[in-house]
């Protein structure tokens, strides 16, 4: 038996709540109209996120006895990671689909607005614009929110796995 704790005891909860967290804040930021990209939102969540995988890898350590290598970090965070990803990646799909579905069309016209701005020939604002569908669509948000989360969660258990590490002596 390698660790006397299993990953997913301490994944499932911890991914639960941060998924719960990035859909309260998605929800919020569309209630009260504030832009996605304000950087109080972005510093807020990058805490909050750092803080659910720092302590699921401790509570983990915790529960091994208090030996902690840096291959256990990274199988708690990117289960963690995997876990709150895919939530919100089903609960972003539809958001984009069903309740905020003016967002993608929204970001469309600004673009079409930036490129007339650009003087961009018609055939080239038609190719940038088939470009922009692809990356506006409910699909694409949903697959970015699983990969930021995979990549998210990969740096931080990086992280706090070398910070954190405590080889047993017994292996």
């Amino acid at each position: 038996m390698e660790n006397s704790t299993s990953v997913k005891s301490v994944a499932y909860p911890y991914g639960i709540v941060l998924a719960i967290y990035s859909i309260i804040v998605l929800v919020l930021l569309y209630a009260f109209n504030v832009d996605q990209e304000n950087w109080v939102v972005g510093v807020l969540n990058a805490i909050v996120s750092i803080t659910i995988f720092v302590l699921a890898i401790k509570k983990f350590k915790q529960n091994n006895n208090g030996f902690l290598s840096i291959k256990e970090a990274l199988k708690v965070g990117l289960a963690v990671a995997v876990i709150s990803g895919v939530i919100a990646a089903i609960y972003s799909y539809i958001h984009y689909s069903f309740v905020y579905p003016e967002f993608a069309e929204m970001k469309y016209d600004e673009a079409v607005l930036q490129m007339s701005e650009q003087n961009m020939t018609e055939s080239q604002q038609s190719q940038a614009l088939e470009m922009t569908k692809m990356f506006i669509s409910p699909w694409f948000f949903a697959t970015m929110t699983l990969v930021s989360s995979l990549f998210f969660g990969f740096i931080i258990s990086l992280i706090t796995g070398l910070i954190l590490k405590r080889e047993n002596p017994a292996h």
